[in-house]
This record gives C-alpha cells, structure tokens and sequence, in this order.
C-alpha cells in the first residue's frame, strides 16, 4: 500500500475469542486462502456461520503464546517434559525418533494429551553430560539439515523427472 494510505481496522473475529480482533498472522492467513469473510466449514454457504473450532486457531500461535514450554522433572535426574502448542504428530515422532539416535539420550517419548488439541508433550531424560534442554535443540538442528537434506534431493529428483518426460515427450514427437 502507498505511504499515506490508511489503513482500514482489523476484522472482527468470527469465534469465541477474548481479543476484540484477529491477529494479524491470522487475516493474512485467511486472505492467502482465498477466504476473508467467509465461515470456517469447509462446506458452509458463505452467510453460515459454524460453531467449529477455527482451522487457523491450530496452526498460529495466539499473542503471547509460548511455542515450547519447559517443565523439570523432579521425579527423574537429568530429565525434563517440553510441550510443544500447536504441533501434532508429525514433529513429535521426529523429535523422538532423532532424540533416540542421540548417544547422551536415555529416553525420549511423547504424548498426545487428547486428539483434538494441537499440542504434545516431549519427555526426556539424558546422562547428564548434556542437559535435555541441549538435546532437543541438537536435535531440532539436525533435523532442519536432514529437512533440507530431503528438500534438496527431492528438487533435484523432480527436475531428472521433468527433464526426461520433456525429452520422453519431444523423441515421441519426431518419431
């Protein structure tokens, strides 16, 4: 938008919420997807308006939330439980999965406290060489290069694809 332009208020929410607004993150989500004014259903008429949850209330962070927080456990030495808000699964077994090959790492598991929420809770315990907190940021780190690791592969592997179907495509066409 050109300087000087106001800019018009944020839209009212369309669910139970304490703030008298939509974030930021969220309009500009909901635009992205092609629906700004329109109900969460997935096949809700346009002047429909659902008690579901928010689909983007599972995915953005609400201001002032904590993406992790940390809890020691006492019970064990060397051990703490990380929640992890608005994460599922997908994270978590691959938290576990590269916590497990770490050799300071005793154990490492998780759980889903109910299947509707979007969080999980990360439990471990290491050998006190390295504190858990180290761990999980270790293996987050390791993750995001085996992730880019993965991404790269892929591309390169698709762009073979591409090239051969076009070559596949133009040898068919002289013949």
């Amino acid at each position: 938008m050109p300087p000087g332009i106001p800019l018009p208020p944020p839209p009212m929410a369309n669910h139970n919420s304490e703030l008298p607004f939509e974030p930021s993150s969220v309009t500009f989500a909901r635009e992205l997807a092609g629906r700004p004014g329109r109900p969460v259903g997935r096949w809700a008429p346009p002047g429909l308006q659902t008690n579901g949850v928010d689909v983007y209330e599972a995915i953005l962070l609400a201001p002032g939330e904590n993406k992790i927080d940390v809890d020691v456990d006492t019970r064990l030495p060397s051990a703490a439980i990380f929640t992890f808000h608005k994460e599922d699964h997908t994270l978590a077994n691959m938290l576990r999965t590269r916590l497990l090959k770490t050799s300071h790492v005793i154990f490492s598991a998780y759980r889903v406290p109910h299947p509707l929420t979007p969080n999980f809770q990360l439990r471990v315990q290491t050998d006190g060489e390295v504190t858990p907190r180290d761990a999980v940021i270790n293996a987050c780190q390791a993750l995001i290069k085996d992730l880019g690791i993965l991404s790269r592969e892929f591309t390169k592997e698709y762009e073979l694809r591409k090239m051969a179907n076009a070559a596949n495509q133009q040898q068919a066409a002289v013949e």
